[in-house]
């Protein structure tokens, strides 16, 4: 039965993919807005400080990557676990992850900051390239059947 219906919906599943790829680009576009006020370039009604900064960068960071790997791999209903693109993202996901709770865990004074890593400006820097490399390998392997 699902055999027939995706041979009838071709174009459903490449719009679908489509928007999930917009809706990355969208939050990506937001992320962006973030990272300017968290350098104070632009000022944000709720971005006040350092903190609010790295937390919504994470939030927009996550939802960015999430709005188009899942996609992907529901309609092809394969995951790819041996991919270079999926162990990468896997990976990237991971250390996203880890410096997310290094920073916070350092704000609140459970553990004793590593300077490199979890000093905010550093930390903005480290978190949008793990998320932007991870952002471009899930809209890679969108349309790279690898």
């Amino acid at each position: 039965m699902t055999t027939i219906q995706e041979e009838e919906y071709p174009r459903f599943k490449t719009i679908i993919v489509n928007i999930s790829t917009i809706v990355g680009a969208l939050i990506g576009v937001l992320y962006i807005l973030i990272l300017l006020a968290a350098f104070n370039v632009l000022n944000l009604p709720k971005i006040t400080d350092n903190f609010s900064a790295f937390v919504g960068l994470a939030i927009f960071g996550f939802a960015m990557c999430m709005s188009v790997f899942p996609i992907r791999a529901n309609f092809q209903k394969d995951y790819k676990w041996k991919s270079i693109l999926t162990i990468s993202a896997i990976i990237l996901g991971t250390l996203a992850t880890l410096e997310v709770l290094l920073v916070i865990l350092t704000d609140v004074g459970i553990i004793g900051g590593i300077t490199r890593i979890t000093t905010y400006p550093n930390a903005f820097i480290i978190l949008s390239v793990i998320v932007f490399a991870k952002w471009i390998s899930a809209t890679v392997h969108i349309f790279v059947k690898i």
